[in-house]
């Protein structure tokens, strides 16, 4: 019986040692990256996104470039004016250019939505990995905390809290972290959860590595891939969320130029049914900009499955 574990050990130290020089050599890590390229390259659907998102994102970045107008300037004069080649997506009821005001606007939506998905997961990837390996009360108490922020309509708790916080950019990031960070606790446990009783795992536990080593620098790597693509799904719904709520009046002051904030002329009928240009382009950008985001996310969990591998 001994000697037979003996040989086991042996031959497990020995996998253990080959794992250990492919990975200090880069080998294990550059031939999944390469897989996952290839496929997520081979997805159509995910390249033509990431090619809208590219287009809109580096528009919205180079917006003092590409527009010689301020967003916020006003110009009496020129209230109202449908699309021309002096204001290619029209002007506002100040005369503001729109075209303008939808590439600055795109700035901060997505800040937004990016800052509030970034925070959003890196406080529940923190909770979710050690909590998920742990288990225990921590875990419990942890897990009923993001239960009841997820028993609520995740756009309803959001207005909830914005009329408890008030109007704010910094506020409504707040809030969507607020709100956001249960989902990607969850799934992050539960991938720690089926990780933790790995053969790798078990081998590190009995060779006492600590517990922080084991979670965040050998469980959390195979467990990041889910996350990602919660990541890039969590920024296009909160790009969302501020236009709902920017356009309901409490999200971001209204003199600041976002997506939502643009959108909020439609509120008035006549303007939807007479000056559309006042809010249809931006409701294309939007639109096209949260699709393709979806359009990532699905190759990229396409990508990172293993079970989908080509």
């Amino acid at each position: 019986m001994t000697a037979e574990l003996t040989r086991k050990r042996t031959r497990l130290d020995r996998k253990f040692d080959k794992l250990r020089d492919a990975e200090e050599a880069g080998l294990l890590k550059r031939s999944k990256m390469n897989r996952s390229l290839r496929k997520m390259l081979g997805n159509r659907l995910a390249v033509i996104g990431v090619a809208v998102f590219a287009i809109i994102f580096l528009a919205c970045l180079l917006a003092p470039v590409i527009s010689s107008y301020d967003p916020q300037m006003t110009d009496l004069t020129q209230m109202t004016k449908p699309p021309s080649m002096q204001h290619l997506f029209g002007t506002d009821k100040l005369g503001r250019d729109v075209f303008t005001r939808t590439l600055y606007g795109g700035r901060l939506s997505m800040l937004i939505g990016l800052g509030s998905a970034m925070g959003a997961a890196i406080i529940g990837v923190l909770l979710g990995c050690y909590a998920g390996y742990k288990g225990g009360l921590l875990d419990q108490v942890i897990l009923r905390l993001s239960e009841v922020f997820m028993s609520f309509p995740q756009l309803i708790l959001v207005i909830m809290l914005g009329s408890i916080f008030g109007r704010g950019l910094w506020n409504l990031v707040i809030i969507f972290i607020i709100t956001g960070w249960g989902a990607v606790y969850r799934q992050a446990r539960a991938k720690m959860l089926s990780l933790r009783e790995e053969e790798y795992v078990q081998s590190m536990k009995a060779f006492g590595l600590n517990d922080f080593v084991i979670a965040y620098k050998h469980m959390l790597p195979n467990a990041i891939g889910p996350v990602v693509v919660n990541l890039t799904l969590s920024t296009a719904m909160f790009i969302l969320d501020e236009a709902a709520m920017s356009f309901l009046g409490l999200g971001v002051p209204p003199e600041v130029a976002t997506w939502g904030n643009i959108l909020n002329a439609a509120q008035d009928l006549y303007v939807m049914q007479n000056y559309w240009w006042m809010w249809l382009p931006v409701g294309i950008v939007v639109s096209l900009f949260v699709i393709s985001i979806n359009c990532i996310g699905d190759g990229l969990r396409d990508s990172t499955d293993p079970t989908q591998q080509g």
